[in-house]
């Protein structure tokens, strides 16, 4: 009996061998074709794996790099790799390791690799998320970068970069713990009202240096408006000078 996986509201087969194959489309006018080399087959191909199953292929596409993939219900291959197609189905189609789904990998992964290095410098000096990942890895949906990019900034290894990267930031003119410690305390001693927006200036600065751990860093990465602008303005145009540089010469 053909092994089987619902994919987008649809059942897709993956047949034991020819005979299998052709039992099933006995009743059509006609039986598809095969593919025996699966790395040239196009959308919608059936194809011979590596273990002489067969299954369809339901993508075939190109990364940004050249780099062309195709996608088919036992997962997602390299076309000039050398992993070879077979087994069962497996938990997520999407991935070049099938073993787990994308998010997983990304949430149990300890070191973070160059690219999500890159996300968290661009993410700390002013970026938004999105934005960030679009820039640096290999896609042009929106969607999936937003989803994406969230899914790291919730990540411990993620948030402790960006965290360590705005305080970097920040130390290049002279804003570190102790000059928010004393600058706090001078306010909470200036009965000025209007100091009350500078109090909230820098309440905000220590919950993204992490003085605060339980606040969410990505709801606090905006506080580059509204203290000593002209200071951070020109910090984070030094700064996104340098990532380019890096990612032009690294990635």
């Amino acid at each position: 009996m053909a092994l089987s996986k619902i994919i987008n509201r649809k059942k897709e087969y993956v047949f034991s061998g020819i005979s299998e194959f052709n039992e099933y489309f006995s009743d059509e006018l006609e039986i598809p074709n095969i593919i025996f080399d699966w790395r040239k087959a196009a959308d919608n191909d059936w194809v011979m794996t590596d273990d002489n199953q067969i299954c369809r292929i339901l993508k075939r596409g190109e990364f940004k790099s050249g780099q062309v993939y195709i996608r088919t219900v036992l997962g997602t291959y390299n076309v000039s790799s050398n992993r070879l197609m077979v087994g069962k189905p497996p938990k997520n189609i999407y991935s070049f390791k099938s073993d787990k789904f994308s998010y997983k990998q990304v949430q149990d992964r300890d070191k973070s690799n160059a690219n999500e290095i890159l996300f968290a410098k661009y993410v700390a000096n002013g970026y938004e998320p999105k934005d960030a990942y679009l820039r640096i890895f290999r896609t042009n949906n929106s969607k999936y970068a937003k989803y994406q990019a969230n899914a790291l900034l919730k990540t411990e290894r993620i948030s402790k970069l960006v965290s360590e990267e705005i305080k970097k930031s920040l130390g290049r003119v002279g804003i570190d713990e102790d000059y928010l410690l004393e600058n706090t305390k001078f306010v909470i001693e200036n009965y000025d009202a209007r100091d009350s927006d500078k109090l909230r200036a820098l309440e905000m600065l220590m919950k993204i240096v992490g003085m605060f751990p339980s606040e969410k860093k990505s709801e606090s990465l905006t506080v580059f408006q509204g203290f000593t602008r002209e200071q951070l303005k020109q910090l984070k145009d030094s700064e996104v000078r340098m990532i380019a540089h890096v990612e032009e010469k690294d990635v």
